[in-house]
């Protein structure tokens, strides 16, 4: 009798396995595509957007610079029981270089800012800048959860009609008459 329950218990165990496994989807995974949802810490963080442009700010107060400016539009939510700082980010390449986020938002409306402090269940949305020549990147987002710091890597792909500066547009804050700037999907 208690052989004929043993395939049934085995089974049982698998598909408990199996749900866990699913259940924590996120757990043990470094690598995020733009547009899902990732928590590190107590922030939870979905980059939105992915614009490149040549220059910030209008015909007269211009930033241009050092290589292309990337802008990534992203969302933050404190889902912890306390305020938290969302950190200065940094963009990774292919080759184990590594770029700061600009601490100069002039010229982009929505700019995140350098404090960053967001209450308990606060989402915030805004824009973050980098200095970066043309390619694509990873986003590392890392904190520091007790004595263990915990990271991830979101890949931002290189979108060729981004680059098409052809296409008269804005960004966010800018002089729509002054500067073309590409937008993704030709938006």
């Amino acid at each position: 009798m208690t052989k004929r329950y043993r395939p049934f218990h085995a089974i049982a165990l698998a598909a408990a396995i199996l749900l866990t496994a699913c259940g924590s989807k996120q757990q043990g995974r470094l690598s995020f595509r733009m547009g899902e949802r990732m928590q590190v810490g107590p922030l939870i963080y979905n980059v939105l957007e992915a614009r490149w442009a040549p220059q910030l700010g209008g015909a007269f107060d211009a930033r241009i610079p050092e290589n292309r400016f990337l802008l990534l539009r992203l969302t933050v939510t404190n889902s912890g029981g306390n305020e938290a700082g969302m950190p200065l980010l940094s963009l990774e390449d292919g080759k184990g270089g590594s770029f700061q986020e600009i601490q100069d938002g002039r010229g982009v409306e929505g700019w995140f800012g350098l404090l960053r402090s967001l209450r308990p269940a606060q989402t915030e949305e805004g824009w973050i800048v980098f200095d970066v020549p043309t390619n694509s990147y990873q986003l590392r987002i890392s904190d520091t959860v007790g004595d263990t710091e915990q990271s991830v890597l979101i890949d931002i792909p290189l979108n060729l009609d981004s680059l098409n500066e052809s296409v008269p547009t804005t960004l966010p804050g800018g002089d729509p008459t002054a500067l073309p700037v590409p937008t993704p999907g030709g938006r």
